[in-house]
């Protein structure tokens, strides 16, 4: 487990939290009547989409890197011995954060002045959350890795120090974000995965490594990637340091529904495999996870439209502008996926054997599958972080929950039947359930007609089609 594969923990109405607005303009999601302000709005979006993509990509190919310098440090037995280690911590570590970092967003683009409170009294109760978890997993660790040496068994009770890492390094990150501080939220999240790239390229340049080692250089430099951040939230965030207890409940509130969902999103990721896991060959495993990857390059596209959406749809006091941001989001992520998906879906058949190799093509009939399915799922991320925009997170938990009982239902038969490729069509209906519930909750929460979240207007496609010529010039003229 790596830093960027930590599982992102993620419904209050937000009663009784004043509707101020942001003193940062809302970035330009939003539509106004004026052709001027279209423009200058389109332009703040597009870099903070771009910036935000730059950094999924980013993070996606330290990802790689780190994966493969681990693997070729520790061999297949280090590498086991080093999940074993992280694998319940980083969880347990997660859930302790109890989505505050969602809270956070919420919260301080809704009452900016207030930014330095909320966060101080977020980092407190994440810090008695981890405090809380880690005893109990202390005791509980011995039962959890019953199959480890007791060494690695002591090695992952260190490694539960990763909630206080966590709770002090991580929750403040959410606070950038609804401060619409993109640019340092975005250097927060690389941080964390080229403090681990180093790590790991010195332990390369010695000559080995070993996994409890690792471990404790891995906290390690988690808290010295995060630790510079600090000052750099406080001097971006407005308010008193003094937390406030009547904050406690609404933080949690709005928090709890954020985490309690990734129960549910996990049982629609992974369900699949565990079952391919159980029940196929390897070579089917193996076939599958590449058509995974595949469909998965559509993802951080799609996901840097949502992480601009929440805070500009929480700042917003105005509802008919909420609306706008919303549906031209939507719409637009849609125009986009439907680009990507068709994209790759053109390209799987020569690109999966070009890429991973002739041996894997029988990849391609699920990845066909799972293209479109992946850019609904997508799709519904940006729906997601338009409902915790709202204040509604437990909407997006009711979607998750719909959506996992359709792929529980559906995926025994249709492995079972069809194997792989029915693995894909399951994915395709849970997905696809989960962008539906999005769609008909964003209708009734905002009064807006489901279309109007789904069939892009003539004004859209031009507003998306003139920053993708704008960016394509840019990189054209760049490259010159």
């Amino acid at each position: 487990m790596h830093p960027n594969q930590t599982m992102k923990a993620r419904e209050v109405t937000g009663e009784g939290a004043p509707r101020a607005v942001s003193p940062v303009p809302p970035s330009g999601i939003a539509i106004s009547t004026s052709t001027r302000h279209d423009a200058l709005t389109a332009k703040f979006a597009t870099s903070r989409v771009t910036m935000t993509l730059a950094t999924n990509v980013t993070i996606m190919v330290v990802g790689a890197g780190t994966g493969i310098l681990t693997a070729r440090l520790l061999g297949p037995i280090g590498e086991g011995q080093l999940a074993a280690i992280q694998t319940w911590p980083l969880l347990l570590g997660t859930l302790a954060m109890f989505g505050l970092p969602e809270a956070l967003v919420y919260f301080i683009a809704r009452e900016p002045d207030r930014g330095r409170q909320l966060t101080t009294t977020a980092v407190l109760l994440g810090l008695s959350g981890s405090v809380l978890i880690g005893a109990i997993a202390w005791v509980a660790m011995p039962t959890l890795l019953s199959s480890q040496h007791h060494a690695i068994v002591d090695a992952a009770r260190v490694f539960l120090l990763v909630g206080v890492v966590y709770a002090v390094f991580g929750i403040p990150h959410g606070a950038l974000r609804g401060a619409h501080q993109f640019g340092a939220w975005n250097l927060v999240r690389i941080a964390p995965g080229l403090a681990w790239l180093v790590i790991l390229l010195c332990f390369w340049a010695l000559g080995g490594a070993a996994a409890i080692p690792l471990s404790r250089w891995f906290l390690l430099g988690m808290a010295a990637a995060g630790a510079p951040f600090l000052a750099l939230v406080t001097r971006r965030l407005n308010g008193p340091l003094r937390p406030r207890a009547r904050d406690t409940g609404r933080l949690l509130r709005f928090g709890f529904p954020s985490v309690l969902s990734t129960i549910p999103q996990t049982i629609n990721l992974r369900l699949d495999q565990l079952l391919i896991v159980a029940f196929l060959p390897a070579r089917d495993l193996g076939l599958y996870v590449v058509a995974v990857a595949w469909s998965g390059i559509i993802v951080p596209v799609l996901s840097a439209i949502g992480s601009v959406l929440f805070p500009v749809v929480s700042a917003d006091s105005d509802e008919r502008r909420k609306v706008q941001a919303l549906t031209t989001a939507l719409q637009g992520a849609l125009i986009i996926g439907i680009a990507a998906a068709t994209t790759l879906a053109a390209a799987a058949p020569f690109g999966i054997r070009l890429v991973f190799g002739a041996r894997f093509g029988g990849a391609v009939p699920a990845a066909l599958v799972l293209v479109p399915a992946t850019s609904m799922l997508a799709w519904a991320g940006v729906a997601e972080e338009g409902l915790r925009g709202l204040g509604r997170p437990g909407l997006v938990l009711v979607a998750e929950i719909v959506a996992a009982a359709v792929t529980v239902a559906a995926l025994p038969p249709l492995l079972h039947f069809v194997g792989i490729l029915g693995a894909a069509t399951a994915s395709l209906l849970g997905y696809a359930m989960v962008a539906f519930v999005c769609a008909f909750t964003l209708s009734r929460s905002t009064g807006a007609p489901r279309r109007a979240f789904v069939i892009p207007t003539a004004r859209t496609i031009a507003i998306f089609a003139g920053q993708g010529q704008r960016l394509l010039s840019r990189a054209k003229s760049r490259g010159n």
